[in-house]
């Protein structure tokens, strides 16, 4: 680890001098340089092109060594036979170089591991951190910065670490179609220099990092990675993919990032020690991380599930109990309540709620939800729109927007989590497929949690109250 900089200007970079610098619009030397102006950087912008005037609006210079002053974030998209060059040229004049330069120790290649290495002692010599190599980059919206011009604009409290590149950019599309806003998000390729625990310890100190995910492969630094996630993990919500973690998996993983995958079991232990939880792919990634910044209050076991017919509720239940969860049964309380307005239900309804039998009882499963939110027996919901049931009434679009922007706001007042459920788009009908991909959007814009499946709700409820 060279240096002790600090990488608050890696993420946030006064100036960027980005060398190799395209005027070609389907390169990644374009990329970086667009994306800057895309994303409304406020600071200096240097392109290195020796042969254009401009790139991308910006000036562009011929050299490193033209460029006035000093840079706080080199970004490198040239040949790796000139980084030492680079290097070079950067002493005394940058404090971060990226690079997005490839064909080091990935490809198992010894000459070109060697270069690795000899790149790696020159910066060390010269005060130089790298990120890299093979990597994308940095991604901080509220930083001006992105290693993509078409990443989603808005910024928050998601920090996320990634081995692989294209991850990186799947983890944010989707999560943040789900979501998860992002504020500091690293592609950091085969971290010959700054490291995944390294990241991990500054995301720890981080003020504006609610909650860390994090795709990993392998590390060189084992005990250093665990320090750091232990660190991060003591102080907000961490979640780690690890990859890698089948034979053919960790021969992939070292063709790609040089990786060291290491044990399966290790991993996991290592991982629980360190008080992170474990995700097994990229969907329980996401998952997870919707949970840990959306998912507002005190998780525990005993749950109140709502919605569906009479199969869900079955598959509800299986669901519940495999993930640790206890379905608690209606309150006497609640039983009353429901006495009152259909006594024909009182001694039949149960949990999970039945939305099948409360058709034309003047109940609701939005309003079990609600009582059921208010009584102490219960510490997270779940809730089922069941769409499925509304499309073959009369009036299907009006009925269930009104159910969902009635649960939207139940669900925006609680004080407790609660997980809900709508369906992913699968219908032959069109009309139905604009109108779930709507009101996802509106749930998602509210901040509340949604997931497709009431299976992988209750995953992600267990995991959390397992924490406790």
């Amino acid at each position: 680890m060279a240096g002790n900089a600090d990488l608050d200007r890696l993420f946030s970079p006064r100036s960027v001098a980005i060398v190799g610098a395209s005027t070609n619009v389907d390169s990644p030397g374009h990329d970086y340089v667009s994306s800057l102006r895309i994303f409304g950087f406020d600071g200096d912008v240097f392109p290195i092109n020796r042969s254009a005037d401009t790139v991308a609006g910006f000036k562009a210079y011929a050299t490193l060594d033209d460029v006035p002053g000093n840079v706080d974030l080199v970004i490198s998209c040239i040949p790796a036979s000139g980084v030492l060059e680079l290097i070079e040229q950067a002493t005394g004049k940058a404090r971060f170089l990226h690079l997005f330069t490839g064909r080091f120790s990935e490809t198992g290649d010894e000459d070109a591991a060697a270069l690795e290495r000899q790149i790696e002692e020159r910066a060390k010599a010269a005060g130089i951190r790298i990120l890299g190599p093979n990597g994308l980059g940095v991604y901080h919206s509220a930083g001006g910065i992105a290693f993509r011009p078409d990443l989603p604009r808005q910024a928050g409290g998601v920090a996320f670490l990634s081995q692989s590149g294209n991850n990186a950019v799947e983890v944010v599309i989707r999560g943040t179609a789900r979501g998860l806003r992002f504020g500091k998000v690293a592609n950091y390729g085969n971290g010959m220099d700054i490291t995944p625990g390294e990241l991990l310890r500054y995301l720890a100190d981080d003020e504006t990092t609610t909650v860390v995910g994090a795709y990993v492969e392998g590390v060189a630094g084992g005990r250093e990675f665990f320090e750091g996630l232990r660190a991060a993990a003591a102080r907000k919500p961490v979640i780690i993919h690890k990859a890698g973690r089948t034979a053919a998996g960790a021969q992939s993983a070292s063709s790609h990032t040089a990786a060291l995958a290491g044990e399966t079991e290790v991993w996991s232990a290592a991982i629980r020690q360190a008080g992170a939880l474990e995700a097994r792919s990229q969907e329980q990634l996401v998952d997870l991380m919707v949970g840990a910044s959306l998912l507002r209050g005190a998780f525990g076991s005993r749950v109140a599930v709502v919605g569906g017919g009479g199969g869900r509720s079955v598959q509800s239940a299986d669901a519940c109990e495999e993930n640790g969860l206890d379905l608690v049964e209606l309150p006497g309380g609640i039983r009353e309540q429901v006495r009152e307005r259909a006594p024909m239900l009182a001694d039949w309804i149960g949990n999970p709620v039945d939305q099948s039998i409360l058709a034309g009882s003047g109940l609701s499963s939005n309003r079990l939800l609600e009582l059921m939110l208010g009584a102490d027996a219960y510490e997270v919901a779940i809730a089922n729109v069941g769409e499925e049931w509304f499309f073959g009434r009369p009036d299907a679009a009006d009925r269930l927007r009104h159910a969902c922007e009635r649960l939207v706001s139940i669900v925006s007042g609680a004080t407790k989590p609660v997980a809900v459920v709508l369906g992913a788009t699968e219908s032959t009908e069109a009309w139905q497929r604009e109108l779930i991909d709507d009101l996802r959007m509106d749930f998602v814009e509210e901040g509340i949690a949604v997931y497709p499946t009431v299976e992988r709700a209750a995953w992600v409820l267990g995991r959390f109250a397992g924490q406790r």
